[in-house]
Parts: C-alpha cells; structure tokens; sequence
C-alpha cells in the first residue's frame, strides 16, 4: 500500500480543526460549570491532536511511514 497523504492533506485535516475549534463558545458564554469543564476538555484534546498530526506528518516528510 502506497503513502495516501501528503502535506496538502495533514494541512486540510488541521485547518478543519482549527476552523473548529474557533467556534467552540467562549467560557464567559457558557452558563454551566460542566460546560465550562468540557469546553475546556474539548479544546485540550483539539490541541493535542493538532500536536499529534503535527510530528505525523514530519515523520511521514522523513519516509518513516509508508
């Protein structure tokens, strides 16, 4: 099987995210502790996952993933 991304692709899935997570409200417009707490769970694990495409693709630019 053949390499199926390129960095066109790894940029589309992270500009997605980023677009994303750009509308996810604001604590101030959130009413709830609980929503409060997943709004913040929400955006850590965006963020840890933009990190995780991130070292993806610059392993998949060495050629260590085929």
């Amino acid at each position: 099987m053949g390499r199926i991304m390129d960095a066109k692709h790894y940029d589309k899935i992270a500009d997605y995210l980023l677009q994303f997570r750009g509308k996810i409200p604001n604590v101030q417009d959130l009413g709830n502790k609980y929503a409060i707490s997943e709004q913040s769970k929400l955006i850590i694990q965006i963020d840890n996952c933009l990190k995780a495409i991130d070292r993806y693709a610059m392993l998949d630019d060495k050629g260590w993933i085929k």
